[in-house]
């Protein structure tokens, strides 16, 4: 036994320093944002979060962003490099995550189409073609008209609609004389046309066919995951399904963003996805409507048709409705911004953020005082999203309340019309 205090002194004095030795060995996380050769960070805010952002493959930018303080996105540029390097997405945001514009373009540069917004909710969206421009116009983000005028100026349809009243009027004029003026169901119905290269709704000439309800009661769910991008098209159905083929690429489904309004709404919350998001949802079909013992009537038409297929077009479209399918889906979005540089300290935010993102949704333990320090160090937001107008831009999860609250409403809900399937007329 040691009797000498000096000596016990000079041990503790010993051990004390070996200790804090060992814990200057110990490597630190690095948290920090740094630029690397396929990032390049080009301004940080005062807080340490990004401002300014360019992602970039081979020289070329993927994606350019900018973020608000607060971490929402300011504005964001998107690039695709197939068929050629191309800017296809342009969107800009309010610093409390209202749209305020979006603009999307062409493989060659051309504008394809724009949306204005006002207090978060479409007012006008312009869709160019090489065949005209068609003005879709809303009021308090529901559809109000759309007016289509050819590029040649020799023709006009204009479709408006009345909730109210239930109806929508089609109005078709070519050469200044009106050939069609038309009430037809508020919701297109089976046989409906509609200029497919434009999103432009049109005339029904099969009004008076019988339909039928094929009754699926289908509904599949599907678990968190960490996915490359914000892209829900797995979780819903594109509101219209032109006949033409379809292959989604590695990049968002820009051309469903024109008519399915949930769509465009979370691809441009999410343009910049900075490792990835956590998605997952669950989606209920309960059946389609189709035509049924219609073969006389669309013989019928067919005669119509080839007597004069330019006049039929003008009247009722390049493509009609096959299916109405209806149902019900929802998803939930965790996103992440301002990311650190370094991949281990990546992937424990993320993994922490996956465990809180299940508390929120349901009820799970939750993760540690500690653990939710290195989570504030970023960004981080839960998202419901789902069909019902109320669900459309989002609501933000804060609990496990929140959420059972939001997937009850969609519960309570009505099925509605969650796709319009089209085939083309010469298959009539």
């Amino acid at each position: 036994m040691l009797k000498n205090p000096f000596l016990i002194l000079l041990l503790l004095i010993t051990v004390l320093l070996s200790s804090c030795e060992k814990e200057e060995n110990v490597p630190q996380t690095n948290y920090s944002i740094e630029s690397t050769s396929s990032f390049e960070l080009i301004s940080m805010h005062q807080n340490g979060w990004i401002k300014q952002g360019r992602y970039q493959l081979s020289g070329e930018p993927t994606e350019e962003f900018e973020y608000y303080e607060n971490g929402y996105i300011k504005s964001a540029k998107i690039y695709a490099n197939y068929p050629q390097q191309h800017l296809y997405m342009e969107v800009s945001r309010s610093e409390d995550n209202k749209p305020l514009w979006s603009k999307y373009y062409n493989p060659d540069g051309e504008l394809w189409f724009e949306t204005e917004y006002t207090n978060g909710l479409s007012s006008i969206k312009k869709v160019y073609s090489e065949k005209g421009t068609a003005i879709h116009n809303y009021i308090d983000g529901e559809l109000s008209s759309v007016e289509f005028t050819s590029a040649d100026d020799s023709h006009t349809s204009i479709t408006t609609y009345n909730s109210a009243a239930g109806t929508r009027n089609v109005i078709i004029t070519s050469n200044g004389k009106i050939i069609l003026n038309e009430n037809y169901p508020y919701r297109e119905q089976v046989g409906a046309g509609i200029y497919a290269g434009n999103d432009v709704p049109v005339a029904n000439p099969f009004s008076a066919i019988e339909t039928s309800y094929n009754k699926l009661n289908h509904s599949s769910s599907q678990s968190l995951s960490w996915q490359h991008d914000a892209d829900p098209i797995e979780f819903m159905y594109p509101y219209r399904l032109f006949d033409e083929f379809y292959n989604p690429g590695y990049y968002f489904a820009t051309r469903f963003a024109v008519s399915t309004d949930l769509y465009q709404s979370v691809i441009e919350q999410y343009p910049v996805t900075e490792n990835g998001v956590l998605i997952g949802g669950g989606k209920h079909e309960d059946g389609f409507e189709s035509f049924s013992n219609n073969w006389e009537v669309r013989d019928s038409l067919a005669k119509v048709y080839h007597e004069d297929p330019e006049l039929y077009k003008l009247k009722y479209g390049n493509e009609y409705i096959k299916k109405v399918g209806y149902g019900k889906t929802f998803f939930v979005i965790g996103a992440i911004r301002n990311l650190p540089t370094n991949d281990e300290a990546a992937n424990e935010i993320k993994n922490i953020a996956r465990r809180h993102m299940e508390s929120l949704l349901h009820g799970a333990s939750g993760i540690t005082a500690e653990e939710q320090e290195i989570l504030d160090k970023v960004w981080f937001e839960a998202k419901f999203f789902s069909t019902l107008k109320e669900h459309r831009n989002g609501v933000v999860i804060n609990s496990a309340e929140d959420y059972n609250n939001a997937v009850q409403e969609i519960t309570n809900a009505d099925p509605s019309i969650i796709q319009l399937q089209y085939e083309t007329v010469e298959n009539l």
